[in-house]
């Protein structure tokens, strides 16, 4: 995806003039206060635009993690120090703290985004009900609405990505079973649990069964959401529906 740097100059230019309005107020010297006041102030529209937590090295030295990792071949500017996941900028090599903003957001399109979300997560609660018999022969014929649950993944990285969706059973008599999919870059999956098949055509996951889901991301952050129908009475006139997100520790408070 293109990453146009024009929106968040403005931002960054906040950002830096406030580096020298926190020095002033607490001191030149004071690096971690600082370091805190800058990443409570920005720290999610950090975020927002691919960066990470603010360090501040010295009164003029200010390091940027990246969320990503810097492209091959990019060419380096004299007065920012760029490494693969973060970039470190001597404030005093710029003319004013407009120079800088527009230097850092020129650079941040040489790194290839890492995705928003985490590589893991968690769906501590599934449960797919067997199905009637009227609801088995909709089922046979390719047709009918009944209940199921699904998993859907968003990769918003500049990588594609390998996923496993590991599946644990509450019954230590049911063994846990696994399978892969690729979702590429930029891309939304969205697929139903009951059609997931086992190498000899089987259902891959038992029905009637409480689970739970693991899905971890190889090359990029996901972000995960699993969702479940339950449907009852006759010809299945009865539904309920719900959807939550998945669990993270690395989003964990």
């Amino acid at each position: 995806m293109c990453f146009t740097t024009e929106n968040i100059v403005s931002q960054l230019d906040e950002l830096i003039s406030t580096v020298e309005t926190y020095q002033q107020a607490v001191g030149r010297f004071e690096l971690d206060t600082v370091t805190t006041l800058l990443n409570d102030s920005f720290g999610d529209w950090l975020a927002a635009n691919r960066l990470g937590r603010i360090q501040l090295l010295s009164h003029n030295r200010l390091l940027l993690n990246v969320n990503g990792q810097l492209a091959e071949g990019t060419v380096v500017p004299d007065e920012i120090d760029l490494h693969p996941r973060f970039l470190v900028v001597t404030l005093d090599k710029f003319d004013g703290a407009v120079a800088v903003a527009t230097t850092i957001a020129q650079v941040l399109g040489s790194y290839r985004f890492a995705g928003d979300g985490a590589y893991v997560w968690i769906v501590p609660d599934g449960f797919m009900a067997e199905l009637t018999e009227q609801e088995k022969i909709w089922e046979a014929k390719g047709s009918g609405y009944f209940s199921h649950e699904s998993m859907c993944l968003s990769n918003t990285s500049d990588f594609d990505t390998t996923c496993r969706l590991e599946v644990l059973y509450e019954d230590l008599d049911l063994t846990p079973v696994s399978c892969q999919f690729e979702v590429k870059s930029y891309q939304s999956v969205h697929f139903r649990l009951d059609q997931l098949r086992d190498d000899n055509g089987d259902p891959l996951i038992q029905k009637s069964a409480p689970t739970s889901y693991k899905i971890s991301s190889q090359q990029a952050k996901v972000v995960v959401q699993g969702s479940r129908i339950l449907t009852s009475g006759q010809n299945s006139e009865f539904a309920s529906f719900g959807t939550v997100m998945a669990w993270t520790p690395s989003l964990a408070p």
